[in-house]
């Protein structure tokens, strides 16, 4: 995500110019397993014999783990154990407002709902207990951006004070976008225990839109963050857009990632990747191990992965450790890439949606740090 807040004068994200070259690399279908992958749950600790248990939250360590399925495609291997386990919708475990408040804020680490003001909409909030000073509220000042259905959290563009005409510098829309109360202390070699961040989502949405899968701290300096998906609908002239979030990248921050995502598309069939429709719901996976290796994982594909990434405020060993947060963004517009920067007709966000079916975190029965950070 990078750009997180404009009083840290985080890294700059490359401009979406440099992202894609032509729509031409799309060539094959990549096949879906995200369904096949769900069925079945089990026991996160102990008990994995047993199948098609009620699933729980989960209290975010081993020892008070979750009830609900092991991590799709195997990925962390048979040591990991769910620790969290948010399956949105009225069949799931955040079922209402009532479960999605005690799990979730509306806004981010630094308590800002525009990542500072660079995003173009800004997180709405389901009530005024829920609010920081002067949010936009649902039913309030605003109209709905969530709604339960029975499997999954649909989120909304909408937009504020009766706009018909939308612009990311006047900050005149709302989202629904939420972040994790449940964190983590450290990261890697600093928590001595691998991390598994699995999410099931997909998207409908307008020119211009912003969506994030991201992981980051309580201070930002070039990191830690780890973007597990980034997408944005932006418009480079000529008929180059991405209005339908086809195109992605994955990387860390300040980190040495194995591909280069300077082109999205070039780098996404170089991954095997060479067709996405971001209509359809996709399994997004982060693994963090204790030795600082990562990987991340879309439908069980390898798209990243790195080594010797730490857990600290500006991501190398020497710096002081930070926290860890789970950040969910369907937002839209940025006031720092100017091919998002532009106005759009508030009946653009007619029909268009996030939607979220789960997201899991799973950590590794072994707690040892590695030797150079006993």
């Amino acid at each position: 995500m990078n750009f997180r807040n404009n009083a840290l004068q985080p890294h700059l994200p490359l401009t979406a110019s440099r992202h894609l070259k032509s729509p031409a690399f799309m060539s094959a279908t990549l096949l879906l397993s995200a369904l096949t992958s769900l069925s079945g749950f089990a026991l996160s600790a102990g008990a994995q014999g047993k199948t098609k248990s009620k699933e729980t939250i989960g209290g975010g360590t081993v020892a008070s783990p979750a009830l609900g399925p092991k991590p799709s495609f195997g990925i962390g291997g048979a040591d990991m154990v769910l620790v969290k386990n948010w399956h949105f919708g009225t069949g799931g475990t955040i079922k209402n407002y009532a479960a999605m408040n005690d799990n979730f804020f509306y806004h981010d680490q630094f308590g800002t709902i525009g990542n500072g003001t660079n995003y173009g909409a800004v997180t709405v909030a389901p009530d005024a207990a829920n609010a920081l000073h002067n949010q936009p509220i649902e039913g309030a000042n605003c109209p709905p951006v969530r709604q339960f259905t029975s499997d999954s959290l649909k989120t909304f563009l909408v937009p504020l004070n009766g706009a018909t005409k939308v612009m990311p510098s006047q900050h005149n829309a709302g989202n629904g976008s939420f972040m994790a109360k449940w964190k983590l202390p450290n990261g890697g070699s600093l928590l001595g225990q691998d991390i598994v961040w699995e999410t099931r989502v997909r998207y409908v949405t307008p020119p211009y839109f912003w969506f994030a899968l991201w992981t980051a701290g309580n201070k930002w300096g070039k990191g830690a963050e780890q973007d597990l998906m980034e997408s944005f609908g932006y418009d480079n002239g000529n008929g180059n857009t991405n209005y339908d979030g086809r195109y992605w990248h994955a990387n860390s921050v300040e980190g040495k990632d194995t591909t280069d995502y300077g082109d999205w598309g070039k780098a996404m069939t170089s991954r095997g990747v060479t067709k996405y429709d971001a209509t359809q719901y996709h399994i997004w996976t982060w693994l963090y191990k204790k030795d600082n290796s990562y990987a991340m994982y879309v439908d069980g594909i390898l798209v990243q992965s790195g080594l010797d990434y730490h857990w600290t405020y500006g991501s190398k060993k020497t710096d002081p450790p930070i926290d860890m947060d789970f950040l969910f963004d369907g937002g839209w517009g940025h006031t720092q890439i100017d091919s998002v920067n532009r106005p759009l007709p508030a009946s653009a966000f007619v029909g268009k949606f996030y939607e979220w079916n789960y997201s899991r975190v799973y950590l590794s029965r072994s707690t040892n740090k590695m030797p150079s950070e006993k």
